[in-house]
C-alpha cells in the first residue's frame, strides 16, 4: 500500500519519502475522524433542529464544544490544574440529562472518560445510596439469585489481585 502511494504522489512527493506520505495520510485520518466524531467542518450546516426533550447532542453544539475545549478533556483538578487528556474524550451533561440538563454549548463540555465516569458517581451516587437505604427499609427490589449469561464471577479475577501484592 505505501508503494502505491508513494507512485500516486510522485508529483506532490518526488522523493516518495515514507515520512511526508505517512505524515500526509495521519492528517487526513485524523481530519476525518475530528469530522466524524465532532461535526468539525469548514463549512457547517445549520442543524435540522431537534426535539425539545431530545437526549441528541446536535452537531453545532459538538463542533463548537470540541473546538472550545480543544479536543481535550476540560475537568479541572482540585489543585487547578486541568486534565487536559485527548484519549477517550466524551461529550459530558454539566447538569446530567436526568436532572433536566439540556444539549446546549453552555451544558455540555469534554471529560475523559475517566472523569466523566467520576462525575456521574458524584451526582448519581447519593441517589443510588438513598435507594439502596430504602431498600434496607422495605421497599420491593428484584434481586439477581444467579448471575446473568456472559457476567464471569469475581473469583475468575482472583489472579489478579494475587500478582498485584
Amino acid at each position: 500500500m505505501l508503494e502505491l502511494a508513494q507512485d500516486l504522489l510522485r508529483n506532490a512527493i518526488p522523493s516518495g519519502d515514507p515520512a511526508q506520505i505517512v505524515a500526509r495520510a495521519l492528517a487526513l485520518m485524523v481530519e476525518d475522524l475530528v469530522k466524524r466524531k465532532y461535526a468539525v467542518t469548514g463549512r457547517p450546516r445549520p442543524g435540522r433542529g431537534q426535539a425539545e426533550e431530545s437526549r441528541n447532542i446536535p452537531a453545532e453544539v459538538r463542533r463548537t464544544v470540541f473546538i472550545r475545549d480543544r479536543g481535550r478533556c476540560a475537568f479541572i483538578r482540585p489543585d487547578g490544574q486541568r486534565c487536559g487528556e485527548r484519549a477517550f474524550v466524551e461529550c459530558h451533561h454539566l447538569i446530567p440529562y436526568a436532572a433536566g440538563g439540556k444539549p446546549t454549548v453552555n451544558n455540555i463540555a469534554l471529560r475523559c472518560r475517566a472523569h466523566n465516569v467520576y462525575e456521574a458517581e458524584v451526582f448519581y451516587g447519593p441517589i443510588r445510596d438513598s435507594r439502596a437505604a430504602a431498600d434496607g427499609a422495605g421497599a420491593h427490589v428484584v434481586r439477581e439469585t444467579t448471575a446473568p449469561y456472559g457476567r464471569v464471577s469475581d473469583d475468575a479475577f482472583s489472579f489478579r489481585n494475587e500478582s498485584h501484592r
